[in-house]
C-alpha cells in the first residue's frame, strides 16, 4: 500500500502538519501496522531490529501526530 494513502487519511482527518513531522520510518511503522496489519513483532522482523523498538517508534509517531493536529 503506499503511503500517499496514509497521507490522505491523516490529511481528512486534520493531521497534516505531523505527518510532515514524521520521519519516513515512522510513516512506513505506522502505514504497516494501521492500514496493513502487521503485528510490531513482524515488523521488527523486516527491519531486523526488535519489536520493543518499533513499538516505541509507533508511539513517538502517534505522540507527533497528536501534538500538531491543532495547530
Amino acid at each position: 500500500m503506499p503511503l500517499n494513502r496514509l497521507e490522505n487519511i491523516l490529511i481528512g482527518v486534520d493531521l497534516k502538519e505531523g505527518y510532515t513531522r514524521l520521519t519516513k520510518r515512522e510513516k512506513n511503522i505506522i502505514n504497516l501496522y494501521y492500514l496493513e496489519g502487521y503485528k510490531d513483532k513482524e515488523i521488527a522482523s523486516y527491519y531486523k531490529v526488535t519489536r520493543e523498538n518499533i513499538c516505541k517508534l509507533r508511539k513517538n509517531g502517534l505522540k507527533k501526530l497528536k501534538k500538531y493536529k491543532n495547530i
